[in-house]
């Protein structure tokens, strides 16, 4: 009796997530989509996991399916758990969120290969699969997207759509038939609706890095960790490190990319050569399933899945996955190995496994009262419930944090700085090594110390409480370079956190320049820190060298009106009013004519020229450019302020 339950509870389990998780989102966290898709995805597998480890015990008995895709997936996810561990930091949010989805999808695709052993199981899969693909669907005609986006919705339907169709034409039964036809005509009407928004020129047009530019930063990455890239989940490090220039110059030059421009460039950047040719290698392996013993025939579940499959590496090669992609990929592979079983083929074995031997059995078939006994299956599930109480206690900590923080962002939207203040201490607390938290857990401190600064008449407690909060705001900042050293962000955060204290503590402003001096060797192609530098200088009355800052910038990205509108009030401030008259013609020719910036700057070109003698200067070309502002000098700190250690 446990031994039946466990079996369909192991099913059940396995089964239900690629039928739940495109339905599934929870707007509790930040991300109300891939997170929770994601820890779903995880509990699903993980409570598979138990209750075979329950039917293994129950039959004594250690059976699993062998398969040529086996060893590839395995090497995947070891490429994974390798890249983790030699790129730290190796936080409980780099194993869970960065390198999980590997490590689950292997134990996913064992799991459910070995689980899955009858053709109408197989069967009954595909119909649920598409099942849940079209009930997704058909949220998104009703304006319910549960993917998160038009894009993540559409490859994940186009992905599935020719398996759909395959199983409706060569289904047998007249309502099976029109069950499948249905469900593929909601899949395509709602491909209609939302692909065409997707279009160029769409009010949805996808934001995708390009492939030369992929392709170089993958490369670029490649000459410093040649075998294992810079970790899963943490392209966005490789983007700001190696993008190339040329990407100033296009309408995203200051969007910092999370992923490559697709799956094989992201498993090249992320999990080096060793990921990238494993991902290869499997491709390879499920296409040696195609082979079939002479006298036999591809069934039309084999060809739907193989549709899908083929469908799926070709989508690969053009958009990065998405946690759904992911799963629907492995379940996909996991059903082909399943549908070979009654095939009698060499790539797909079951085993039987004991502390001294491995014996072939043969799929689909019950064991004997007396065969193959054995206490492995204790072996097997002591380590593995350790290992899913310790992932599950980690993965309770990552998604408590990970609440609270969007409760704190929630209040501060509110304008309710104590509770976004109190929340924060909360997720610093559940996910003190996460540097995101320790960021924005920083700019709380800063914000509301400003805010409690700029009222007239403090209090000596209210002083005090001013300096603690700056000493946290560093704090919290420094703490966020320490966890990840390598990020660009975290030392802009660090830099920009010291810039604004330059009237509050003695050397403020010199600790500030060391760190956007080091934000910029790991982000060499970013004008904008260059232009944060300058401002700094220009702050300080460091004209020569705010100058030189506003040249790099305007070298990196020539068509930034902000840099050139900062240089003429530099060479104004200098009296080099040629100098300045001829930067203003610059954003003269950059911004929009009929925008506010516009007026504005004809207005100051005009003061300027009165300070020249007639002179012509050449003709710019036509480009675009962004809101202009001066550099704006630091807060002014209170009087009688206590020290603050930097």
């Amino acid at each position: 009796m446990i031994a039946k339950w466990s079996y369909r509870l192991t099913t059940f389990f396995l089964l239900a997530a690629p039928v739940c998780l495109p339905l599934f989102y929870l707007p509790l966290t930040t991300d109300f989509y891939q997170f929770n898709k994601l820890v779903l995805f995880y509990i699903l597998t993980g409570l598979g996991l138990l209750a075979w480890l329950v039917y293994s015990i129950a039959t004594k008995t250690v059976r699993l399916t062998l398969s040529t895709p086996l060893l590839p997936f395995l090497t995947l996810a070891a490429a994974a758990a390798a890249s983790i561990w030699f790129n730290p930091p190796r936080t409980a949010e780099s194993w869970l969120v960065g390198g999980g989805l590997y490590l689950a999808g292997f134990v996913y695709f064992l799991l459910t290969s070995t689980i899955v052993q009858t053709a109408p199981q197989v069967k009954t899969s595909l119909l649920l699969l598409t099942a849940g693909l079209s009930l997704t669907a058909l949220a998104a005609a009703l304006n319910i997207n549960l993917t998160g986006s038009a894009l993540s919705l559409t490859s994940l339907l186009l992905s599935w759509l020719p398996a759909a169709l395959v199983l409706a034409f060569k289904a047998r039964s007249g309502p099976k038939k029109i069950a499948y036809f249905l469900l593929s005509g909601v899949m395509v009407s709602s491909l209609i609706l939302n692909g065409y928004k997707l279009l160029p020129g769409r009010e949805l047009q996808p934001v995708l890095l390009n492939p030369p530019a992929a392709w170089l930063i993958g490369v670029d990455t490649l000459k410093t960790k040649l075998f294992l890239g810079t970790g899963p989940g943490r392209f966005s490090e490789s983007f700001t490190r190696f993008k190339p220039i040329g990407l100033n110059l296009t309408d995203y030059w200051n969007i910092n990319f999370a992923v490559s421009a697709n799956v094989y460039l992201e498993l090249l950047t992320t999990l080096g050569l060793i990921g990238l040719a494993a991902f290869v290698w499997l491709i390879a392996a499920v296409n040696r399933l195609r082979r079939r013993l002479p006298g036999t025939r591809i069934t039309a579940s084999q060809l739907a899945l193989f549709a899908g499959f083929f469908t799926q590496i070709l989508l690969a090669m053009a958009i990065p996955f998405t946690v759904v992609n992911w799963v629907l990929f492995v379940i996909t592979i996991s059903l082909l190995v399943s549908g070979q079983k009654s095939k009698q083929t060499s790539q797909v074995k079951d085993v039987l496994l004991t502390l001294s031997a491995v014996t072939l059995v043969e799929p689909q078939t019950a064991l004997d009262s007396g065969q193959a006994r054995s206490i492995l299956p204790w072996f097997i599930a002591l380590p593995s419930l350790l290992g899913l109480i310790i992932v599950f206690f980690s993965l309770t900590k990552v998604y408590g944090a990970e609440y609270y923080f969007k409760q704190s962002l929630d209040a501060a939207a509110k304008n309710d700085g104590k509770n976004t203040y109190d929340l924060q201490v909360k997720v610093v607390g559940l996910a003190p090594d996460n540097d995101r938290y320790r960021i924005a857990y920083s700019n709380t401190n800063l914000a509301l110390a400003n805010s409690l600064a700029a009222r007239t008449d403090l209090s000596d407690q209210e002083q005090q409480t001013v300096a603690t909060l700056i000493q946290q705001a560093i704090r919290e900042a420094r703490a966020a370079t320490q966890i990840n050293p390598n990020k660009a962000g975290n030392w802009a955060n660090l830099a920009n956190i010291y810039k604004s204290l330059v009237n509050f503590a003695d050397g403020a402003d010199q600790f500030a320049q060391a760190a956007y001096v080091r934000a910029i060797q790991l982000d060499p192609a970013n004008p904008g820190l260059r232009l944060d530098l300058g401002g700094l200088f220009y702050g300080l009355k460091n004209y020569d060298s705010a100058r030189d800052r506003f040249l790099e910038t305007i070298q990196l990205k020539p068509n930034l009106a902000n840099g050139y509108y900062n240089l003429s009030y530099v060479y104004q401030q200098q009296e080099k009013w040629l100098e300045a008259y001829q930067a203003m013609q610059q954003v003269i020719a950059i911004v929009e004519p009929d925008s506010d910036d516009g007026a504005r700057v004809r207005n100051e070109l005009s003061n300027l020229e009165k300070k020249l003698p007639p002179a012509k200067t050449a003709d710019q070309p036509e480009t675009t450019g962004g809101d202009l502002a001066v550099p704006s000098p630091a807060p002014a700190a209170p009087d009688n302020l206590p020290p603050i250690e930097l």
